[in-house]
């Protein structure tokens, strides 16, 4: 029995009939927006959780190789005991600081290494007062020191001896000219900052070496800095602790804190924050594209493709463990492109629309990664941003055909 091909077949039913409903599909579009905002939510609190931890290793490394590192004298004094001390005529102090990350599994701390230079002079007159036998005391927490060379006093070398909390030489001034000299030198490994007290009535002291982020601080500024794109950094210092000061008291301590900056965690959390900025971008160009071919577009794909850019973030936290973060932003963010434009390409059976809604994604993530590297500036970045993003979706309503007002009802 042959087919009749003259049969109609029943009509569709009338829902199907019915114009798409774009103000409807715009509002749940948005409240799909705020559930895929939970995802994005929940990766934030696994980063979270993971920095938290991170910063425990990160603590224990530190403890066991060095906190900040505080130098003060070397002073003179009666003896160990004493608070009447007499400082140098002159100071001058040279630090050559080395930074460097220590790894545990995937954790790290950021520690570094000084060389410590210091010379300068004393007056025997000044230190008649104290006896003929007088204490050299140089502070510093002693476990903290690597190498350390004997002070020279008058071209003499005297070695020192330890205490946990200072290096200290007894002196017999008798045996000294007029004009007392010293030098000394050591290696002191630490970890977030290095300062070094002005302690004599003339001081200069100097610290250089390489950092990415060091910051001044102290009881005042350096007269002269300088710092490189290559991490190099130089800072001078040239004045003394006020009258009064005793050797104890934190006053006339300059010196560099070794910044990390924005850290690989804090940098995925940063980046979080432009999530929902995404999505809705995302979702609009989608709708445009819908709109302008009459093809409707299920909101389950609407969801599929924001769950994409939601796995972006989780891709992002997992690569940023084991690599660089930029090396991690592009390949978690390439991953992403790739997905979402080849689903549009099939879906819309368009290989340049496809492309088209992959550019727009790559522009967004591209100025993303800019606010993330240039802080300072993220908040002019992320208004141009949403300025050149508002121009463009502008630009293509007028490319729009005009529709029934019930269909944008």
């Amino acid at each position: 029995m042959t087919p009749d091909n003259n049969i109609i077949p029943p009509p569709l039913p009338s829902e199907y009939h019915q114009p798409v409903s774009y103000g409807k599909k715009i509002f749940l579009m948005g409240l799909m927006c705020c559930v895929l905002m939970f995802g994005v939510l929940t990766i934030w609190i696994m980063s979270y959780s993971r920095e938290s931890f991170n910063k425990e290793v990160a603590e224990s490394i530190v403890n066991q190789w060095g906190k900040s590192v505080y130098i003060q004298g070397p002073a003179v004094k009666e003896n160990l005991d004493s608070n009447d001390w007499v400082r140098p005529l002159k100071f001058d102090c040279q630090a050559e600081v080395e930074t460097k990350s220590l790894h545990r599994s995937i954790y790290e701390a950021e520690v570094f290494t000084a060389n410590v230079n210091m010379s300068g002079a004393f007056e025997r007159d000044s230190l008649q007062s104290l006896g003929d036998t007088v204490v050299f005391e140089l502070g510093v927490v002693t476990k903290q020191i690597v190498k350390l060379n004997s002070l020279k006093i008058c071209e003499k070398e005297i070695p020192w001896h330890k205490s946990d909390d200072y290096l200290f030489v007894k002196v017999n001034l008798n045996e000294l000219p007029e004009t007392i000299t010293f030098s000394t030198a050591f290696d002191v490994r630490g970890s977030e900052a290095l300062f070094i007290k002005q302690i004599g009535e003339n001081s200069t002291v100097t610290i250089n070496g390489d950092a990415s982020n060091p910051s001044y601080n102290g009881y005042s500024l350096p007269i002269e800095r300088s710092q490189t794109h290559k991490g190099r950094f130089a800072a001078k210092w040239e004045d003394s602790v006020p009258d009064g000061v005793t050797y104890t008291d934190n006053l006339g301590f300059v010196g560099t804190n070794f910044l990390v900056g924005v850290d690989r965690y804090q940098k995925v959390e940063r980046s979080m924050k432009y999530s929902f900025i995404i999505i809705i971008l995302t979702f609009i160009s989608v709708l445009f594209v819908e709109i302008m071919r009459k093809q409707p577009i299920p909101l389950l794909n609407y969801f599929l493709v924001g769950a994409a850019l939601i796995i972006f973030y989780s891709l992002l936290l997992s690569f940023v463990e084991l690599i660089p973060f930029g090396f991690a932003y592009l390949i978690a963010s390439a991953m992403t492109v790739a997905l979402v434009s080849s689903y549009m390409w099939k879906m819309l059976q368009s290989c340049k629309l496809g492309l088209s809604i992959g550019g727009v994604l790559s522009l967004m993530y591209l100025f993303c990664y800019i606010m993330l590297s240039i802080s300072t500036y993220a908040l002019l970045f992320g208004s141009l941003l949403l300025f050149f993003s508002l121009a463009a979706l502008m630009y293509a309503s007028l490319k729009l055909k005009k529709y029934d007002t019930c269909n944008l009802s």
